[in-house]
């Protein structure tokens, strides 16, 4: 099936403009509406007037709250597909900067290494096969991509003495006002916590504890989790679960795998139970997949499968049993 475009930066706009037009008809309805014959030159002038501002003044109303409506109905596509696309950008410009980081940790060790054995007197320092000292522009500061339109997306690196991440915060602009940010802090004993906040203004806290082993060419790291996301409506819901991930230092090959749970009000606002898996695979060169499937309490759910950004989306009454997948419309 073919892939779908969506403007939302256009639809904002509209939505934007749709509520302009609105204050201005506000603006005429409750402007003044009664002029003297001094202002307007006769008095069947001012009469006319009076006349046609009793006569619009319901349809007026009624344009304001089409407008507003408008506005709204645009405002809520362009902000639900600006959400989705910002999480894909977000999470790949993360992942991106973290391999970086991963192979700029990987190529001094292998330096430091070799640099230990010279000094020790077993290796050739003019060995023409010895290995190169990472360069400092080779660790990631700042990620910055621009679609040349006016949308950004930063991501940003600190690091503490050791080398390691001690902050990275990712940052999402478009030309028409829509934003969301992503800050999470990393502390010297594997635990972590981080804020975000979407489009819609929906804020998450999230706090968890990471562990990292090392065996052979492999970075092997477990992490838990719990995630509260609090909504502009007031309406809380909570996640929790746990993600191992392989890092393979010679290829620069990630694989990570999710279980979690979600308890939270629905789309209609009544609390429910969502179990969810998720698996990613993600190269030195940055492509990536990521499949993931949610289970309602009664067996349906969805599965959801993101490569390189492109997404296809399938339903099931047995998703429960990983089976009946029909394709869904996104």
């Amino acid at each position: 099936m073919p892939d779908i475009a969506v403007d939302y930066e256009l639809l904002n706009q509209v939505a934007q403009k749709a509520r302009n037009l609105k204050e201005q008809v506000q603006h005429a309805r409750e402007g003044k509406q009664d002029y003297t014959t001094n202002e307007v030159g006769a008095a069947t002038v001012s009469t006319a007037i009076r006349a046609y501002y009793s006569v619009w003044k319901s349809s007026f109303k009624r344009s304001e709250e089409k407008l507003e409506k408008l506005g709204n109905l645009y405002e809520g596509v362009a902000r639900g597909w600006a959400d989705w696309d910002f999480r894909l950008a977000g999470e790949a410009s993360k992942q991106e900067a973290s391999l970086a980081a991963d192979l700029y940790s990987t190529q001094k060790k292998i330096w430091d290494d070799w640099q230990q054995q010279v000094h020790d007197g077993n290796a050739d320092p003019n060995d023409p096969h010895a290995p190169k000292p990472p360069q400092d522009a080779d660790r990631p500061g700042t990620w910055t991509t621009d679609d040349g339109h006016g949308n950004t997306t930063t991501t940003t690196y600190e690091y503490g003495a050791d080398g390691k991440p001690t902050k990275i915060t990712t940052t999402l602009h478009t030309n028409t006002g829509l934003t969301s940010t992503d800050t999470t802090n990393y502390h010297a004993d594997g635990t972590y916590d981080s804020k975000a906040t979407d489009v819609y203004g929906n804020v998450t806290s999230t706090t968890g504890n990471s562990q990292t082993t090392e065996s052979g060419n492999h970075k092997n790291t477990n992490d838990t989790f719990n995630t509260t996301t609090k909504g502009t409506d007031g309406k809380v819901s909570t996640t929790t679960g746990t993600t191992t991930s392989v890092y393979d230092k010679t290829t620069g090959h990630r694989d990570s795998d999710t279980t979690y749970t979600t308890v939270g009000p629905d789309k209609d606002g009544n609390e429910e139970t969502v179990h969810g898996t998720s698996h990613s695979s993600v190269d030195i060169n940055g492509h990536e997949v990521v499949t993931t499937v949610e289970v309602k309490p009664d067996g349906s759910g969805t599965k959801t499968v993101v490569t390189d950004g492109r997404t296809e989306e399938w339903k099931s009454d047995q998703a429960n049993q990983d089976t009946g997948w029909t394709t869904s419309s996104k």
